[in-house]
């Protein structure tokens, strides 16, 4: 989210806690979906070529005869491939392998879901699919920008270094917190060559140890039907495709706005999701939006679409999901919400917590991404 939301008070006041987590600013060392215009897709990338791409953002090393090699030699290249080296480990053997042994023995038939919906998502492919790798499709929403890549060759080795320097400072926090801080990245994600949301996806899938087949933009129109070839009206993206372990995932981004003032006018987005049928929901840092009355309309869809929903606290409120339809699981601690967030504290769900209702996990997530003051809540459909 970001100011072109034209949020209300409550709203904008959630956006702005970012701007309490100074602590991360420097961590520790296929569903069928109706498609048009597949005679304009972008034009074809060699064989590899954008896959070595993604693994030069994401400072890994390419491939033997790389058209990069040289441009990975460079001192920068190597300070930015270290960094990313140290920011990765940090998640690997921290987060990733306690999330994966919570998705094992919690999630049940929610980890061979299809197809995984995540709103208020921007470009955070990696703890959609940490939580959920064996899902086909992932849905990511956010108001970031959707740009294609630029020719690597048609830039400057100034363009190049200032790009990767975006990236590092991009992905910190996400990687040590579990969160990106919303109003630093809609401004890191635009002051470089290396523009929107695709160079952070890529960079995160090339590191999750996939291998990208191709990127094409792509829109939803007026009729809610996907066309490729062209991010144009009001609901541009794009589409990832990247395989690995004989596995294919596609992840489709879209810039779209969520609030209800925008979907009424506007229900192209909603209607485009529709068309997956049953998925499971995944909500984090979602800026408690859906506790407001701005943004029902997506609630209201998430609860009536979804088969699971998992999320912390800023999610859906617990209020919402009535009674009997769910069966709902806590987990991890409900340490309140921070003072800017007051008017989202749930009573009731500190009382399940008090209660000795919710089960521990070995690792933190959201806003209080700290180990021990975390709250994850899971709804599977009755």
């Amino acid at each position: 989210m970001n100011a072109l939301m034209k949020l209300r008070p409550a709203a904008l006041a959630a956006v702005l806690a970012a701007l309490l987590f100074p602590s991360c600013q420097t961590p520790p060392a296929t569903p069928v979906v109706p498609v048009t215009g597949e005679a304009v897709a972008a034009a074809p990338i060699p064989q590899g070529s954008l896959n070595d791409v993604a693994r030069f953002l994401a400072g890994m090393p390419g491939p033997p005869g790389s058209p990069l090699a040289a441009a990975r030699q460079t001192t920068h290249w190597n300070s930015h491939s270290r960094r990313m080296d140290e920011l990765w480990r940090y998640f690997a053997s921290y987060r990733q392998p306690a999330i994966g042994s919570f998705c094992r023995s919690e999630l049940g038939w929610l980890r061979d879901v299809d197809t995984v919906w995540y709103p208020f998502s921007g470009p955070d492919i990696l703890f959609a699919d940490a939580f959920f790798p064996r899902a086909n499709s992932f849905l990511l929403t956010g108001l970031e920008g959707c740009e294609m890549l630029p020719d690597l060759g048609t830039l400057s080795p100034e363009e190049i270094a200032a790009g990767l320097d975006g990236i590092e400072t991009s992905i910190t926090t996400v990687l040590s917190c579990s969160f990106f801080i919303t109003k630093d990245m809609k401004t890191d994600l635009q002051r470089t060559r290396f523009r929107g949301t695709l160079p952070i996806i890529l960079v995160f899938m090339a590191r999750l140890g996939y291998s990208i087949d191709g990127v094409q933009p792509a829109a939803i129109d007026a009729a809610s039907v996907l066309t490729v070839g062209n991010a144009t009206g009001n609901c541009p993206g794009y589409i990832v495709r990247a395989r690995a372990g004989g596995r294919t995932k596609t992840v489709y981004y879209f810039s779209a706005n969520l609030a209800d003032y925008a979907l009424r006018s506007d229900p192209r987005y909603l209607l485009f999701v529709s068309r997956f049928g049953g998925l499971v929901t995944y909500l984090k840092s979602a800026s408690y939006l859906m506790h407001t009355s701005e943004f029902t309309m997506v609630r209201d869809a998430i609860l009536r679409q979804s088969g699971g929903v998992l999320q912390d606290d800023s999610g859906i409120p617990i209020t919402a999901f009535g009674a009997g339809a769910w069966e709902m699981r806590y987990y991890g601690r409900y340490s309140g919400v921070l003072d800017l967030f007051a008017e989202h504290y749930q009573p009731n769900l500190a009382e399940i917590y008090r209660s000795g209702g919710a089960r521990d996990i070995d690792f933190g997530i959201g806003y209080k991404h700290r180990k021990g003051e975390s709250c994850l809540i899971l709804a599977r459909r009755r």
